[in-house]
């Protein structure tokens, strides 16, 4: 399994902003796929003693990142319609939103999307034994390209994060 983080942010007077993490997380636990009917599919959270997973490290697979980042682009590309209409009440307000994209990697290398949380786990659950630094980065990158600008007039600073190209995204595969 995959995880990948994206951050979503409308501004009150500006359009709405997609971003990727660059740090992804690969998990390697859980059982592979297979087409045998017979052979039950394990989520990584039931894939036994948490103690016994291995380490989750960090993607180094540009042509993995790559179609991470189109597969998020066709996600968002899919509801940026429904986004809350803009100017927000009060007219200052900003909306923020920290997203967790998990992916599964088939055996030919292509990304398939499971699931998007709202809220994704940080630290606990199926992610407490992702380096802390991973989400140390997350949370400073996310305070220098959205919190600082708005609280300390500062210029926004991408860190880790990739804009994501919403308007352009298409529903062929990524290559």
């Amino acid at each position: 399994m995959l995880r990948a983080h994206a951050l979503l942010h409308c501004s009150g007077a500006g359009g709405a902003r997609a971003y990727c993490h660059s740090d992804m997380v690969v998990i390697d636990h859980g059982q592979l796929y297979t087409e045998q009917p017979h052979v039950r599919a394990a989520h990584i959270s039931s894939a036994g003693n948490p103690k016994n997973w291995p380490k989750p490290y960090l993607l180094d697979c540009e042509p993995t990142a790559r179609q991470v980042r189109a597969l998020m682009e066709q996600t968002f590309a899919a509801v940026w319609q429904f986004l809350p209409p803009r100017p927000f009440t009060p007219p200052e307000s900003e909306l923020c939103q920290v997203l967790g994209f998990d992916f599964a990697v088939d055996a030919h290398g292509r990304c398939w999307l499971l699931e998007v949380n709202n809220y994704p786990a940080i630290a606990s659950g199926t992610m407490e034994h992702v380096d802390t630094s991973v989400y140390t980065n997350l949370v400073r990158d996310v305070l220098q390209l959205v919190v600082l600008p708005r609280l300390d007039g500062i210029l926004p600073v991408p860190g880790g994060f990739v804009e994501l190209n919403v308007e352009g995204a298409t529903g062929s595969p990524p290559s």
